[in-house]
């Protein structure tokens, strides 16, 4: 997931933010697998919901309003029957708040928020060329000493950049590519004329 530089910036991305709804979702899911010592139950249990609520057919059907609560909560209690009691309860809230479109980006949200309490952070990093497995690892190591906190480490290639990287953690953006160097450069050049 990355971010296209606004015009006029110099190297600055504005992060994507969140949509609130998914977010508020998220934080009481996870407080209440806190209280029930269950986050990985609820992991497993959202991936599941969210796999099926983004299904197409599924899809269609929950996303119709034509279609009543009843047979919509039927459906979910027939295909998500196999959860526990309160991930099922969770899902059929999600059907009656009719937030189901949300349930991708809840999992999403819940696993990076686990991930922020265990000290866990994911970093994504856009290069010019792939990097090897040992610059993988160097950069990884790099980042977890600048952050304090384990790396999951994400790679993407653009050969726009020219060289260097572009790393993103979190709502953070380094861009030490070859193209912002270079514009930095060229703006740092006009401003002396």
């Amino acid at each position: 997931m990355t971010s296209e530089p606004n015009a006029g910036t110099t190297g600055q991305v504005e992060a994507p933010v969140e949509p609130i709804a998914s977010k508020r979702y998220a934080l009481a899911v996870l407080a209440l697998a806190q209280q029930h010592s269950d986050a990985p139950a609820w992991q497993n249990a959202l991936r599941q919901i969210a796999e099926f609520m983004g299904d197409p057919e599924v899809k269609r059907v929950l996303e119709n309003s034509r279609v009543g609560q009843e047979p919509k909560q039927r459906l979910i209690s027939a295909a998500l029957n196999d959860l526990p009691v309160l991930q099922l309860n969770f899902a059929r809230l999600l059907v009656r708040k009719n937030r189901t479109g949300l349930a991708g980006e809840i999992s999403a949200t819940f696993d990076r928020l686990l991930e922020e309490e265990q000290g866990v952070t994911r970093a994504r990093a856009t290069t010019a060329v792939p990097l090897s497995d040992a610059e993988r690892e160097a950069l990884a190591a790099k980042l977890r000493e600048q952050t304090g906190q384990d790396v999951i480490l994400e790679t993407a290639v653009d050969p726009n950049l020219l060289g260097g990287v572009v790393v993103q953690i979190g709502d953070r953006l380094v861009d030490a590519s070859t193209r912002a160097k270079l514009t930095a450069m060229r703006e740092r050049l006009v401003g002396s004329l």
